[in-house]
């Protein structure tokens, strides 16, 4: 009799601890949150191509699950990108330990960023290697263009000021496709997308828009009109936290 009670017990006290070794962890609200950095080419179209080549600069975003394990996302997105700059000469004293002497530098007089500011839905396939996405953004642009002043021979230091901003509302429309893995209970990978964004009614400065007068001085006269452009971006993403149990 002691022998089958010693192994009831032994096979009710394996089972508990199995259920407790696969029991699942408790969702958090932390687990929903998606996080995405890359670097992207803006390619001007239209209006805008006449006036500038294209640049390229970083794009950011973070999202949020309202659903867990649902297509839709919120996200919210800053991109950086400058599209025109001036390369000036000037000349600085250095000294090292022979000596000191002059030298001729390069530094950027003059640079022309765009900045935009969006947020919106995001649609992205939650099972699968490779998930297309989709989504629609809208938000702010800001334009801004600065001036640095040459560096001083003795310090070397060097002075930048801005000298023109603008902004105007925008929209981008884009998707892509994600190669995703499971990394730290997160789905992680790298994605490739595009975007149409949207400047209707902007104001900017190009080099085109600045004129050097008689007497040294510079005039700069805004260009108004559409600034749309095309981007491609390239870059990582950090997806929500999906537990054992809830992968498909």
């Amino acid at each position: 009799m002691s022998a089958l009670r010693i192994a009831l017990l032994a096979g009710l006290l394996g089972t508990q601890l199995g259920a407790q070794i696969l029991a699942p962890r408790q969702p958090k609200w932390t687990d929903k949150w998606n996080f995405g950095i890359g670097g992207h080419g803006g390619i001007p179209v239209g209006e805008f191509r006449e006036h500038e080549n294209g640049g390229a600069g970083l794009d950011l975003f973070l999202g949020f699950q309202p659903f867990r394990r649902e297509p839709l996302s919120i996200r919210g997105n800053i991109q950086f990108m400058e599209y025109g700059a001036l390369k000036a000469r000037a000349f600085q004293d250095v000294c090292d330990t022979f000596g000191c002497y002059t030298e001729e530098v390069e530094y950027d007089a003059r640079n022309h960023t765009m900045f935009l500011f969006q947020g919106g839905p995001e649609i992205m396939a939650v099972d699968g290697k490779w998930r297309p996405y989709a989504f629609a953004l809208a938000g702010v642009t800001v334009f801004n263009s600065s001036e640095t002043i040459a560096a001083d021979q003795l310090s070397g230091q060097t002075e930048s000021r801005s000298f023109f901003t603008s902004s105007n509302f925008s929209t981008s429309y884009g998707g892509g496709i994600r190669r995703v893995g499971t990394r730290w209970g997160r789905e992680t990978g790298f994605e490739i997308s595009a975007r149409y964004t949207r400047n209707a009614d902007a104001e900017y400065l190009t080099e085109k828009n600045i004129v050097r007068q008689a007497d040294g001085t510079w005039i700069a006269t805004p260009q108004r009109g559409f600034a749309n452009l095309i981007g491609i971006e390239i870059g990582f993403w950090l997806g929500p936290y999906i537990n054992w149990n809830e992968r498909r």
